[in-house]
């Protein structure tokens, strides 16, 4: 990723934060807004400074929140109560975020976190939740 540093401390510093606030947190919901943050923040780092591997992390970052917020609202409304969301994958979300914090830090590769990432997302949908109880999606 070829951003200066002076963003990538940036970055790194808000990924702190929301970490921080998200392990403070014992509201689902409230760990999800923090959660948000991310995109939001890389998204205004990229319109300023433009990166295509940043590009990929937004993406993935975003869908990954609106799949879990999509899950939330189901259980929350009553609807499709059938798929849960569990501590491990709210766990799990902190776990990768501060591996990706890290990983930009130290100017390493983080493919594989958003590859986690998506697993994680898919989790959340009705046949990931299947393979997840099944123990063959892995979290």
């Amino acid at each position: 990723m070829m951003i200066s540093d002076n963003y990538r401390n940036l970055i790194v510093k808000e990924l702190n934060f929301v970490i921080k606030k998200m392990e403070e947190s014992d509201v689902l919901v409230e760990k999800l807004y923090y959660f948000s943050g991310i995109h939001g923040l890389i998204n205004r780092i990229f319109n300023i400074e433009y990166d295509p591997d940043l590009v990929f992390a937004f993406f993935v970052y975003r869908s990954t929140h609106e799949a879990f917020m999509n899950r939330y609202n189901a259980i929350d409304k009553g609807g499709d109560t059938s798929v849960q969301i569990y501590q491990k994958q709210v766990d799990d979300l902190i776990k990768r975020s501060k591996e990706f914090a890290k990983q930009i830090k130290n100017k390493e590769d983080f493919s594989d976190t958003l590859k986690k990432l998506i697993i994680l997302l898919y989790s959340t949908t009705g046949n990931g939740y299947y393979l997840f109880q099944k123990g063959t999606l892995k979290v």
